[in-house]
């Protein structure tokens, strides 16, 4: 392997005008945050004049130098090099404040570079994603068009603190900034070398998210392979990516690997638990170094990316499926761009059929995210109908609400869930909930807790069960279903603040009209199931001396069943009346959420 180190100032590093960092498009976006940022000021700002700030390394793959413009391709240091570029154009764009147009000029050549057609381009080429925001921020046009907040937050941030400064602080700080910041930059010429020197690196001790260590891995075996088996897997990648914005990529694989694995896999060993996964599943892993290591460690034969995989191959050489035991690197990384769309469509909910999106955002307010760990599972798998897909989906809200008001711990859901892929595809909804019937609280313990449940911090579950209430009250029929939207609100009848002036004012003297130790009940109650409805947005509720009668008035115009019946049932509505109807709505639910 042949490095070449050089340590560069921010001025140096930037200097060359006909070079170009580029970050391609499978790295991940852009993604410091104001932590990040805010250190990066600080250390250059708080740096004596007679002192140096290491920035850390960054490793370029290098081509052949051209008559043009010569890309460095960036495998290590992206968020970094963005960074520092987007506080040189702060930095710029404070001196133009001033009027400093002579070094507003010297800083023209550190953002931009130029090739044999003497067009400027910026210094810093970003992936599809992120490029159209960097342009726009680059050149602070249409800035409020830009989709990635990150990059956006940073600037903001960096130029809020540097409009602190007068001229004299401006000048000391940049000065610093472009003559006493240093970075190391690795050269490397190969591909293969080059995610060997990322992973040398940042395995010793530095913190690096999961992904991007996964990511380092698979590229790095791919670029000992070919070139072109290289630029399949990026391209796949690069997809993966795509797929994944807005989404913890983290998250992703470590439910992935439960799901693959059939056991909970935490955060810290998912690196190790990727390679053994990979390494027995991947034809080219055993030319890795890795595999003596691993060579041990046994993978299903069985498992499904190997079903998934090798199906089409096997059709195509008309050979069994059973003498297959392997697939490529490009198929692999194909099988995990496939996955991360269906894990994008479970979290964006974006499948064809309204209705499993539905059920999908039930979910998600019922808070069941362990649960995906089976979902990736079931959405990858042939032959199974519609109409048993939402059948599956509506156990898992019965399971996760029964376990969730019964406040079981969470930390078991994993490895039900992981444990729940094993399952067959035949009569799989029968198996489904035979399985999930030995983790579910019993109907006694579920009707009990669900009338003492306090739903402080869990309005969106408070606000599915309610209409899922509705839904019974009106023997829905599957004709219409409710804006769950802002339209539709969840409406604590005893308002959530009744101690304070400005709550006097609006709902009128609850405290008073609750009798004696109100303000010390209102803690135990007000969250309680019993205390809310549902009310559209434009029924306003107008407060007075007599709050409740108000509400009532505006109760009588919803179109909600559960509204209108408090409006027909009550006349007044106290502590006795919350827990009362959380004791009749708890009775209820056992019918509602039962898995039969």
């Amino acid at each position: 392997m042949k490095i070449t180190p050089t340590s560069l100032t921010i001025s140096q590093l930037f200097s060359s005008s006909n070079e170009q960092f580029f970050i391609p498009a499978y790295q991940r976006r852009y993604s410091w945050e104001r932590k990040q940022i805010e250190e990066l000021y600080n250390d250059i700002n708080f740096l004596k004049n007679d002192d140096t700030h290491f920035l850390g390394s960054i490793v370029c793959l290098t081509s052949n130098h051209t008559v043009g413009i010569n890309t460095l391709e960036l495998v290590d240091g992206q968020q970094r090099i963005t960074s520092l570029s987007i506080f040189l154009k702060a930095i710029q764009d404070r001196f133009i404040e001033f009027n400093e147009d002579t070094v507003v000029t010297k800083i023209n050549p550190l953002l931009h570079c130029e090739g044999i057609d003497r067009k400027a381009k910026n210094k810093v080429l970003l992936g599809d994603l992120d490029n159209p925001d960097y342009e726009k921020l680059m050149s602070l046009k249409n800035i409020n068009q830009i989709k990635n907040q990150n990059m956006i937050n940073a600037y903001t941030y960096i130029k809020e603190w540097l409009d602190e400064l007068d001229l004299d602080k401006l000048y000391e700080l940049y000065f610093k900034f472009i003559n006493h910041s240093v970075v190391v930059r690795l050269d490397v010429g190969e591909a293969k070398d080059a995610y060997k020197l990322f992973e040398t690196i940042n395995n010793r001790g530095l913190s690096l998210c999961p992904t991007d260590i996964i990511k380092n891995f698979l590229l790095g075996h791919a670029s000992t392979i070919s070139k072109q088996v290289l630029i399949d897997v990026q391209e796949n990648w690069k997809e993966l990516i795509v797929n994944l914005d807005g989404i913890n990529t983290d998250n992703f694989f470590r439910q992935l690997m439960s799901s693959k694995l059939n056991k909970k896999i935490t955060f810290t060993y998912l690196i190790d638990e990727f390679k053994k996964y990979y390494l027995g599943v991947v034809s080219e892993a055993k030319e890795l170094p890795e595999y003596k290591i691993y060579n041990e460690i046994t993978i299903n034969s069985e498992d499904s990316i190997k079903d998934e995989l090798e199906e089409t191959e096997s059709e195509q050489n008309n050979i069994s499926k059973e003498n297959i035991t392997t697939v490529s690197i490009v198929d692999f990384s194909e099988h995990l761009k496939n996955i991360s769309l269906i894990y994008k469509n479970i979290l964006n909910r974006q499948f064809e059929d309204s209705t499993v999106n539905k059920h999908l955002f039930n979910l998600q307010r019922i808070k069941s995210f362990p649960s995906y760990i089976f979902l990736l599972d079931m959405f990858q798998r042939d032959n199974i109908q519609k109409n048993n897909i939402i059948e599956i989906l509506k156990t898992l809200e019965i399971f996760m609400l029964r376990r969730h008001i019964c406040e079981y711990r969470t930390g078991e859901l994993d490895d039900i869930f992981s444990k729940l892929v094993k399952i067959n595809t035949d009569n799989i909804v029968h198996e489904v909930k035979q399985n999930l019937k030995k983790d579910l609280p019993s109907d006694d313990e579920f009707e009990s807790k669900f009338s003492l449940a306090n739903f402080k911090g869990n309005e969106n579950r408070a606000k599915y069960i309610l209409e899922i209430f509705e839904y019974k009250n009106i023997e829905h029929q599957g004709e219409y279903t409710l804006n769950t939207g802002a339209d539709l609100h969840l409406e604590h009848i005893i308002p959530k603040t009744i101690d304070t002036k400005k709550s006097k004012k609006e709902f009128g003297d609850w405290i008073k009209y609750l009798g004696d130790n109100s303000i010390e009940k209102h803690k135990t109650y007000v969250n309680r199931i019993g205390n809310f409805t549902l009310l559209g947005q434009k029924l306003n509720i107008v407060a007075s001396n007599n709050p409740f009668a108000d509400k009532l008035i505006e109760y009588k115009k919803s179109n909600i069943s559960l509204t209108t019946d408090i409006a027909k049932n009550f006349t007044s509505f106290k502590f006795i009346d919350v827990e009362e109807r959380s004791i009749y709505m708890g009775k209820e639910a056992i019918d509602l959420w039962n898995i039969i």
